[in-house]
């Protein structure tokens, strides 16, 4: 787990920072949405209606009932 986290830490700066804005200035805005709108239906299609943020509601409720959901009682005091 150490070894992922460094290795993507950095790895998703660089898409936010440089990777995704780039991609903004090459493709052409309105191929751009389309690409967005694309991306979306096959959120959906995979993770039905409520999309990503379904899914990340039911790992909240999977973490509350494992006693895992606050992290801060995982994270050293300082």
């Amino acid at each position: 787990m150490t070894a992922f986290v460094r290795m993507y830490e950095p790895h998703e700066v660089r898409e936010d920072t440089v990777v995704f804005p780039a991609l903004r200035d090459v493709v052409p805005p309105k191929q751009f949405s389309e690409m967005a709108e694309t991306f979306e239906d096959e959120e959906h299609r995979r993770f039905g209606q409520a999309g990503f943020t379904g899914v990340v509601n039911q790992v909240a409720d999977i973490e509350r009932s494992l006693g895992i959901y606050n992290l801060a009682q995982f994270t050293p005091r300082g």
